[in-house]
């Protein structure tokens, strides 16, 4: 075997050790969600519809299922622009402001997260606002805005400004040449930040756990309260909607992340 072909069949087989090791951990509660017996237990007996169709049965499930997709959207919705005009504001502006901005707004990455529900958790106690939803949309835009930022800055730093300049010469105002210019070019890369904006909000349990507690509890915090209390047999089908959930959104992302560096290549390709 040639030295450069050996070189990749290890480099391949370490790559598909380091991924099982990384995903089967979390696959593993796929078959628990579909177990015809009574009680947690793994391997499974044998398989059933039963623990799913009771969990979508079960209003408090399917509240907290609901809680968990609305604040979802309604961190993406938010999280999305403003990572947006961040990441063009951190490129447009000069070296030094961005050499400051960039690592402010990579804080939130850099905190462990039960730092910041804490914290979270003592202003809301300052301000006599504990509990509500709109807290945990809050707390989760700061969460996901890194994300976005780190998405759009890459599809940014493959931009020709000199669309942007030229838009202004003819006249288009600096709004303008951003929604009709910019915008759509870097399109895809937006997208991807809006689907890891939906995973980073959907998976989070510890903040919305200090912030919203059992007044409203998203569904990792509904599967944190069952375990904690209970060995509730719902919390494998929860697990494996939000594993699915989590896959379906990162394949979306890397799609979509494929298709603006094609579309990058292309534009240069043509210029």
């Amino acid at each position: 075997m040639k030295p450069r072909l050996a070189t990749r069949v290890v480099g391949i087989i370490f790559g598909l050790l380091v991924a099982a090791y990384l995903i089967l951990p979390a696959l593993a509660v796929v078959p628990m969600a579909f177990s015809s017996g009574m009680f947690l237990e793994f391997p499974p007996p044998g398989y059933s519809m039963q623990w799913i169709v009771r969990f979508f049965e079960d209003p408090e499930w399917v509240a907290a299922l609901t809680r968990s997709l609305w604040v979802a959207a309604a961190t993406a919705v938010v999280a999305a622009p403003l990572g947006t005009l961040a990441s063009y504001a951190i490129l447009t502006a000069s070296p030094r402001l961005a050499r400051i901005n960039q690592p402010l707004l990579m804080l939130p990455m850099m905190v462990p997260v039960v730092i910041s529900g804490f914290g979270l958790y003592l202003v809301t106690l300052l301000f006599r606002v504990q509990g509500g939803l709109w807290l945990v949309v809050l707390a989760h835009i700061g969460l996901a805005l890194p994300f976005v930022v780190i998405t759009v800055t890459a599809s940014l730093r493959t931009f020709d400004f000199r669309l942007v300049r030229a838009a202004r010469v003819h006249g288009a105002t600096a709004l303008q040449t951003f929604l009709k210019v910019v915008v759509p070019v870097i399109a895809p890369g937006i997208g991807a930040g809006v689907l890891i904006a939906l995973m980073v909000s959907l998976d989070e349990a510890v903040v919305a756990l200090f912030v919203a507690g059992d007044y409203e509890p998203t569904l990792p915090v509904r599967m944190f309260g069952s375990i904690t209390y209970e060995l509730n047999p719902l919390v494998p089908v929860a697990a494996t909607v939000l594993t699915l959930s989590t896959f379906l959104l990162l394949g979306g992302a890397l799609l979509l992340n494929t298709i603006s560096k094609r579309r990058t290549g292309a534009a240069l390709k043509f210029g």
